[in-house]
């Protein structure tokens, strides 16, 4: 049975928004909206028929990355980077499981990866999720490259974004927690760049027209979805300018009564 994109047409899409040798690439992810891959007989092959592409596409030179957020200490939940699950869908769950060893310590906002840089990665800030030298911090300086599967041009970049521009809408919130590996268990901290009211709220809606409409995002067809990428720079430097002029360009509620 023919299924409905094959590992060639993967290759493509992912050379067609722009992914070259050498990139290191950040993956936010929902394979299953792609349809059936062929070849493809259980969840963990498709993830794993997925990341030999990609890494076969960026080579030994590039680095893979992906999300396994928990929010463990946002929860009041223990965080145990062995054991804690990821709700970031199917990719980032098998990379957790496969790279158990390469996953950072961030309680709240870890992320999972393989390739050349991914040694540096592992020594990012894990209490400023989105701080100085945090994980988002040294990605860009290496020029990496977001990848949305079936997701619009929206990331969680944008935090790290807000958070160097000093948007007024967030501010720094400490969270204390328990992280556990191996058995020890240690009393920590970490920052996340939080906002309170619902206006505040982010609008991945108006941040992907406004990437296509400029051309900071590319998007191709995938078997019955979509794929997109774009380089951190390109989209850093166009909503850091953007927000000087649009000040809650990411929120919800662009305009308060007040202004």
């Amino acid at each position: 049975m023919r299924g409905d994109y094959t590992t060639q047409d993967i290759t493509k899409a992912l050379m067609d928004i722009g992914i070259d040798k050498g990139d290191d690439v950040f993956i936010h992810s929902n394979l299953g909206f792609f349809g059936v891959l062929e070849g493809c007989r259980s969840a963990d092959q498709l993830c794993e028929m997925f990341l030999t592409v990609i890494r076969s596409v960026i080579g030994d030179e590039g680095t893979v990355v992906t999300p396994t957020f928990s929010y463990s200490y946002c929860h009041n939940e223990v965080y145990d980077p062995y054991q804690t699950k990821t709700n970031c869908g199917m990719l980032s769950e098998y990379m957790r499981k496969t790279y158990p060893n390469n996953r950072t310590l961030d309680p709240n906002f870890s992320v999972c990866g393989v390739g050349k840089h991914m040694a540096e990665y592992m020594q990012s800030n894990i209490h400023e999720a989105f701080g100085k030298s945090c994980f988002w911090d040294k990605f860009m300086q290496h020029n990496g490259k977001i990848i949305c599967m079936n997701f619009d041009s929206g990331s969680t970049f944008i935090h790290f974004i807000e958070r160097n521009n000093n948007v007024s809408y967030r501010y720094n919130k400490a969270f204390n927690g328990k992280t556990i590996i191996h058995g020890i268990v240690k009393k920590d901290y970490a920052v996340h760049f939080v906002f309170d009211g619902a206006d505040d709220a982010p609008s991945m809606e108006r941040v992907d027209e406004l990437c296509k409409a400029q051309n900071v995002s590319k998007q191709v067809n995938l078997g019955k979805g979509t794929i997109l990428a774009f380089s951190t720079q390109k989209y850093y430097d166009f909503f850091t300018e953007l927000l000087k002029v649009r000040p809650r360009v990411f929120c919800v509620k662009e305009s308060l009564p007040d202004e």
